[in-house]
């Protein structure tokens, strides 16, 4: 028998010693929480992401994922400005940036070795997000009577950047159908001051919708907003295969009172592959568990959800975001997934 005195713990049955001892650590856990003693394991990071130029939809897109992801999780991504896809793709290859924001037709090219990327062929780049599609149309002043591509036959047209997908998609298509317009590179921005003050005669571009450049002159004056001829929506998609037909909705610019019939190409965030899993990780979960958050800032970002991630066909995702899209059941071509 224990004498007077004596603690008695040894007795203890090996189920009561493991309850006291969760207990005890469970309490010793409350205490530091309250203390404000709890320290988050995974320190904060800064990644550069590339967006786009002045006018563009990247560049609006851009602060609103920042803002999202800086909210949940422990990253804080810097927007730098760009001339846009193409730019954004080299940078991703020469590791001067981490993160960008990418049209998927340069990305399919530079993937491939063709077009533009003709010989500088990237492997190392893999995709995140699905973004959203962008619609490639044009406008032109009321006043100048057009309102069909093959009335831009050697016509003015403002293409956006050097090199950009606006640029490399309508020397596509104009070669595809026989005109011989005069491209006009420049910002999104300059292209619409471009058009509003009669340097160029008519404006392609793709964006999310509405593209901040046309709705900036559709504002200042009486405009024509137009796609492309059925024949020509097939002569584009026999050059890109990648584009899907698309409608932009009537009342999306001032002025424009029914559907317009055009191609689309998704965007998509991507990254580069030697970027850490768990940070990959971390990105796509905060911008995917928040889809309204992003579309609130900019609202083509509606089709940032994760069922989207099925609109990529060709380039592989990146480890991060592949566990992401396993845990929810988003079934991804297999080759594709890590």
């Amino acid at each position: 028998m224990a004498g007077k005195g004596m603690v008695v713990t040894a007795t203890l049955p090996l189920v009561a010693r493991t309850r006291l001892l969760l207990y005890r650590l469970m309490l010793a856990c409350g205490l530091a929480i309250a203390c404000g003693c709890a320290t988050d394991p995974v320190p904060r990071q800064t990644l550069q992401l590339a967006t786009g130029a002045s006018g563009g939809a990247f560049q609006e897109y851009g602060p609103g994922v920042a803002k999202v992801v800086g909210a949940h999780a422990p990253l804080d991504l810097q927007s730098t400005v760009t001339a846009g896809s193409n730019e954004n793709l080299q940078l991703l290859a020469d590791g001067k940036v981490a993160v960008a924001l990418v049209n998927m037709g340069p990305t399919y090219e530079a993937w491939s070795g063709t077009e533009a990327w003709r010989g500088k062929q990237i492997g190392n780049i893999r995709a995140l997000v699905p973004m959203y599609e962008t619609p490639f149309h044009m406008i032109a002043l009321r006043a100048s009577g057009i309102a069909t591509l093959r009335q831009l036959d050697g016509k003015r047209v403002g293409v956006g950047p050097v090199k950009g997908p606006a640029e490399n998609f309508f020397r596509g298509l104009a070669e595809a159908i026989g005109i011989h317009p005069v491209l006009v590179n420049g910002s999104p921005s300059d292209n619409a001051q471009d058009l509003l003050h009669g340097r160029i005669d008519a404006f392609w571009y793709g964006a999310g919708l509405p593209v901040g450049a046309f709705a900036e002159v559709a504002r200042a004056a009486p405009t024509t907003v137009f796609g492309l001829a059925p024949d020509e929506i097939a002569a584009f998609r026999t050059r890109y295969p990648y584009l899907a037909p698309y409608a932009v909705p009537a009342r999306t610019y001032a002025g424009q009172d029914a559907d317009i019939h055009t191609v689309a190409v998704w965007n998509f965030i991507l990254a580069r592959d030697d970027l850490g899993d768990a940070t990959a990780y971390a990105m796509v979960k905060a911008i995917l568990d928040h889809p309204g958050e992003i579309a609130s800032a900019y609202p083509a970002a509606a089709a940032t959800v994760t069922a989207n991630a099925k609109a990529n066909t060709f380039l592989p995702f990146h480890p991060g975001a592949a566990r992401y899209y396993r845990e929810h059941a988003v079934v991804l071509a297999p080759q594709l997934m890590p």
